[in-house]
């Protein structure tokens, strides 16, 4: 397995179990991670919209075509309690799926060689950090910062008293 066929699997993994959970809280976007409150689904599957699109821009240089949700759901927002003002959770899993199968197109014009490029726009608070210094680290943390967030999406099935999943 080359470093291209190791992210798709990476990328298409994580999709999948994110899914899996997100697709079960279709009936309660808004129920935080824990009793104590915390991100709800409708937040995580924003932020990781949001997320996606603008590491794959750092990527591309092309612009977030979801950056008109930053306000509500890029790094450092907070969650709004009731979803006012925020898009539905259907149009939200949609732009998530959106998201992943652009991020897929975009991998599937590299070579193993071309990750290991910088990419062409990291965010100046991003530079020195090592995890954004190249277009393969960039892929990988697409799917490892899903799966961080698959954990929150657990803590809500667990809030409503959903069984876990086999």
């Amino acid at each position: 397995m080359n470093a291209i066929e190791s992210l798709r699997h990476s990328l298409l993994f994580s999709h999948r179990w994110v899914e899996q959970l997100a697709d079960d809280l279709v009936d309660s976007p808004l129920t935080p991670a824990t009793t104590a409150g915390g991100n709800h689904p409708l937040w995580i599957m924003g932020h990781l919209v949001v997320a996606n699109s603008g590491l794959t821009s750092m990527i591309s240089g092309r612009a977030n075509p979801f950056s008109h949700w930053d306000r509500l759901f890029e790094g450092g927002t907070w969650p709004v309690a009731d979803g006012s003002g925020c898009p539905s959770y259907s149009e939200v899993m949609q732009a998530w799926k959106t998201a992943h199968a652009e991020t897929l197109n975009l991998l599937s014009e590299f070579d193993d060689a071309r990750l290991d490029e910088t990419p062409i726009a990291v965010w100046e608070p991003l530079r020195t950090d090592p995890e954004f210094a190249t277009n393969g680290r960039l892929f990988l943390f697409i799917a490892m910062h899903e799966m961080s967030h698959r954990g929150q999406l657990a803590d809500v099935r667990r809030v409503l008293g959903r069984k876990p999943f086999v």
